[in-house]
């Protein structure tokens, strides 16, 4: 593993109605040497989304074969697989193969990361991330998120109705927090492609 650049320490007090979620946690994590600023929020982000007892950041950016976030019962088996960003192809027909129990999530930080992905799935004869949930998260708050920079901040964190409500030390922020269908994204792409098509 290299050295990480920086340890974070997030104190985190968590409303998410919609999944009836009202908790208190801490987590730290390292800042990967060439980690931004804007991937640390994104996952601490995404890790309180889907927050649930027994879930870890893994290695991350330290180990390209994990996820982002994940969680493992008792015996080691993949219960919650979440990645951030567009992941590696085979990395994710790999566990959608080999734990099709798991819970699958993938968050998208960046403009265009959606039709990036996309790409994955021209050519594919079927549906193979149908078990696979999406969502993008705004890259506007992220940027907002900057100036308020600490290595232990405190997050009052609110989820509602596909809203991002993030109360910074005292700095209040808002944002969509959107659920994607990626085959509605996926058309899109087409219909990109098609426009970016020399004229016969």
């Amino acid at each position: 593993m290299s050295f990480a650049a920086a340890f974070y320490n997030f104190t985190i007090e968590l409303n998410h109605t919609d999944r009836d979620v009202y908790t208190r946690f801490r987590v730290k994590t390292p800042l990967h040497p060439l980690e931004s600023l804007q991937h640390l929020f994104a996952r601490t982000i995404a890790y309180a989304h889907c927050f649930r007892e027994g879930q870890t950041f893994s290695h991350g950016l330290f180990e390209p074969k994990e996820p982002t976030i994940w969680h493992k019962d008792i015996l080691g088996q993949t219960l919650l697989w979440v990645q951030l960003g567009v992941p590696d192809k085979k990395k994710l027909e790999v566990t959608l193969r080999a734990s099709p129990q798991a819970e699958h999530r993938i968050y998208f930080y960046e403009e265009n990361q959606s039709m990036q992905f996309c790409h994955m799935l021209r050519g594919s004869k079927t549906n193979w991330v149908k078990d696979v949930q999406f969502f993008q998260i705004s890259p506007t708050i992220l940027e907002e998120l900057l100036p308020l920079e600490r290595s232990s901040p405190l997050w009052n964190i609110t989820f509602v109705d596909n809203q991002l409500y993030l109360n910074c030390d005292g700095v209040e922020l808002q944002s969509a927090m959107t659920p994607l269908s990626i085959w509605d994204v996926y058309q899109e792409s087409l219909l990109h492609l098609e426009d970016e098509s020399p004229a016969a």
